[in-house]
């Protein structure tokens, strides 16, 4: 940044470069081609912005399951394939736009679980027990064995 180039905070900033909007409290903004833009790093807000989406209080909406899926770099047919729902069921999903999808509440679950596994740098009883899960998914049922020797 130049010595010329003015800076100022912005308390309340709405960004849709993601394709739905995020606001952005205590921003710095800087001037960019006589344009007032937010001054972040915007790999590091991706990855913050997924993780937020895994936590988000309140149901996805469309466009926020379009950007997991690229987050990711999955096909329609590989998002679908890995949540148990054929491609048109994604492309319904995100056709929903900036409204809630109609997807299951298990599927949703499914997928801030996914966003969650795929993030951890650290793993986590959790996270080990939800990749095992979908491994024992793939290999179809068996009885559950209880050992009662006392």
């Amino acid at each position: 940044m130049t010595v010329r180039q003015r800076k100022k905070i912005q308390k309340r900033f709405v960004y849709s470069g993601f394709g739905f909007p995020v606001v952005f409290l205590n921003v710095s903004m800087g001037k960019v081609r006589g344009a007032w833009t937010p001054l972040v790093d915007y790999n590091k807000l991706q990855k913050d912005l997924i993780k937020g989406l895994a936590h988000k209080p309140v149901r996805l909406t469309g466009y926020e399951i379009h950007f997991i899926r690229s987050y990711f770099e999955m096909t329609l047919a590989e998002f679908g394939d890995r949540f148990s729902v054929s491609h048109p069921a994604v492309i319904k999903w995100e056709n929903a736009g900036d409204e809630a999808t109609a997807m299951r509440w298990a599927v949703e679950k499914d997928i801030r679980l996914f966003i969650l596994d795929r993030l951890s740098l650290r793993p986590t009883a959790i996270g080990k027990l939800y990749r095992e899960l979908r491994e024992e998914a793939k290999r179809g049922s068996k009885p559950i064995e209880l050992n009662l020797a006392a």
